[in-house]
């Protein structure tokens, strides 16, 4: 299964074991029905009611190759990769974590192609047709991912992310809210070009990227022309004179 692998290393993002997020541990879009991403149009996001903690909280996200597991730097049309969120902090100890992202289209604000396949701690879910990728439950483990199919087209994409690094308390107190955005545009496709790469062919092609052996110097020659520049002239006749009369 090609997974596709998007980090957002939500530095420090946790929620709790027992956690309530705002009555929201099992996710915010699952519950509430809302979008806190941080995307154009969303929700206020989580700092709202989380707040207090202080764990060096931070977002990254990175879009990797689903092969090779590298990270790409922008998307082919249709293409597949994986979303994979990691969850880290710089110093304290959160007890859970826990986040929620979207991948919109630039300008438009519209689903950027579609999840799928989340892993065991996530989930996907949609609200007011935005597509939705958050964690399930309160999580111990720091990583999350979902497949992600890029688009057919249609320029630059921004992934949004917002995410808690939770105290481990029953309330929002004590908990620190993150969040982070990544845009990745789409691929430019340049597709070489073959044609004939000899200037002086009748059918040169300045545009050419490599030389497709169509050179051909008949169609366009100067009857008189013997010496090939393109003119009749006293050298043409020089040369003309130089041969006549002999026989092979």
């Amino acid at each position: 299964m090609i997974r596709t692998y998007w980090t957002l290393a939500l530095m420090a993002v946790g929620i709790a074991g027992s956690i309530t997020l705002s009555s929201s541990s099992s996710g915010v879009a699952q519950a509430q029905n809302q979008n806190r991403t941080g995307s154009p149009g969303s929700s206020s996001t989580c700092n709202a009611c989380h707040n207090g903690g202080n764990f060096g909280a931070s977002v990254a996200i990175s879009v990797l190759d689903p092969n090779s597991g590298e990270e790409v730097t922008e998307y082919l049309p249709g293409g597949q990769y994986v979303l994979e969120v990691a969850v880290n902090h710089s110093f304290g100890s959160p007890l859970r974590y826990g986040m929620q992202a979207t991948a919109v289209l630039d300008g438009s604000g519209d689903n950027a192609g579609t999840f799928s396949n989340p892993s065991a701690n996530t989930q996907l879910e949609d609200v007011q047709g935005l597509h939705i990728f958050e964690h399930n439950a309160a999580s111990q483990a720091n990583t999350f991912m979902v497949d992600w199919t890029a688009p057919m087209g249609g320029g630059d994409v921004t992934v949004y992310a917002s995410g808690l690094a939770a105290a481990g308390s029953t309330g929002t107190n004590g908990d620190q809210y993150a969040g982070a955005s990544l845009t990745i545009p789409e691929a430019q496709i340049v597709v070489e070009v073959g044609g004939c790469t000899y200037d002086f062919a009748c059918n040169y092609n300045p545009e050419a990227a490599f030389d497709d052996g169509s050179c051909e110097v008949v169609s366009c020659a100067l009857q008189g022309d013997l010496n090939g520049d393109l003119a009749v002239t006293t050298s043409d006749l020089l040369i003309f004179l130089s041969v006549f009369g002999e026989t092979l």
